[in-house]
């Protein structure tokens, strides 16, 4: 194996232009890790949050951001047996980050054997994008039978797998997005009513073409005046969960308006589905490998960049031009 490699790594806060590819010395791996040979790494909007500082936990410099990766092992510390051998394939998951590198560093316990059929690419997808997108589905007790769901974001990494998710559960879905390129990705995904939300009129357009009523569920991560209409969308006694606030603009629906139409709403954060209910979430990990495995959903990898590209790719997923799951090839 080779001894030097390239990763991205930052030294400074700031915009996608302190992202640096540079060479490094890949390390020997200690008792309990593995050396991956990366095929393909996740890009995930937390990565953007670290390298403007901005994420809810602190980021120490220098860093080299990427919390999910696939590749081949290509060797092992002390102590490492079956599964993870030489030539094994692996879903490694990077708590402190590290992945966008040619190589990397995992602990075993972190990582995840994968079946041949899946691709590299979409395999990035299942850790962040699809264990959030079926755990906030589940949130919802699994049957949406006769239920209408507004997603917003649908073309993204969460969002098109919520598409595909709440369908198999049997809701009406109504996709919502920007532009429509993306709204094709959505429909592509089985969306049945598509919604533009850069359109100002977008809300009443939503509650015509469902028979003069807003949704039962909405899954919120636009933020500003997309989530204060998103809440209007709902009908009384609806249901909205939040996962994010892509646009850095807060909502200001006043807490009044949930009182009188009975509205609720929750917050969905991985991280803290993964340490403190960690069985169900390894449980939502095996499901979304099976599902990938017999082909019942599919990911949207045609946001991928080179490695050496990855402020590219963080520019055009800040400026949400991405559809689907945007990856890394070294």
């Amino acid at each position: 194996m080779t001894t030097k490699a390239k990763q991205v790594v930052f030294n400074q806060f700031g915009s996608p232009e302190v992202l640096k590819y540079v060479d490094f010395i890949i390390p020997e791996p200690i008792a309990g890790e593995v050396i991956i040979k990366t095929e393909a790494i996740g890009v995930n909007f937390s990565d953007t949050l670290r390298r403007r500082n901005t994420y809810f936990q602190p980021t120490s410099l220098p860093y080299v951001p990427g919390s999910e990766v696939v590749g081949e092992i290509v060797s092992v510390g002390k102590g490492v047996g079956e599964p993870y051998i030489k030539g094994a394939r692996v879903l490694a998951i990077l708590p402190a980050g590290g992945g966008y590198a040619e190589y990397i560093t995992a602990i075993t316990q972190y990582c995840v054997p994968l079946p041949p059929n899946i691709d590299a690419a979409s395999a990035t997808a299942i850790f962040v994008q699809g264990t959030t997108a079926l755990l906030m589905i589940n949130q919802l007790a699994g049957n949406l039978k006769d239920k209408s769901v507004l997603i917003n974001g649908a073309s993204g990494g969460v969002g098109s797998l919520l598409v595909q998710l709440a369908k198999i559960r049997g809701a009406k879905v109504f996709a919502a997005s920007s532009t429509e390129e993306k709204l094709q990705s959505a429909k592509a995904n089985g969306a049945d009513i598509l919604i533009n939300y850069s359109d100002p009129d977008w809300l009443e357009d939503l509650i015509k073409f469902n028979n003069g009523r807003g949704v039962n569920i909405a899954f919120e991560m636009v933020g500003g005046a997309v989530y204060n209409q998103t809440i209007k969308a709902l009908v009384s006694g609806g249901h909205l969960i939040v996962y994010g606030c892509a646009s850095g603009i807060q909502g200001n629906i006043h807490p009044e308006y949930f009182v009188d139409e009975n509205i609720s709403q929750s917050g969905f954060n991985l991280a803290w589905y993964i340490r403190n209910k960690t069985q169900e979430w390894q449980q939502a990990l095996g499901m979304m490998i099976e599902m990938l495995t017999k082909e019942q959903i599919k990911i949207d990898t045609s946001s991928t960049f080179q490695l050496k590209d990855a402020a590219k790719a963080h520019r055009k997923l800040e400026a949400r031009q991405t559809i689907g799951k945007v990856v890394l090839i070294p």
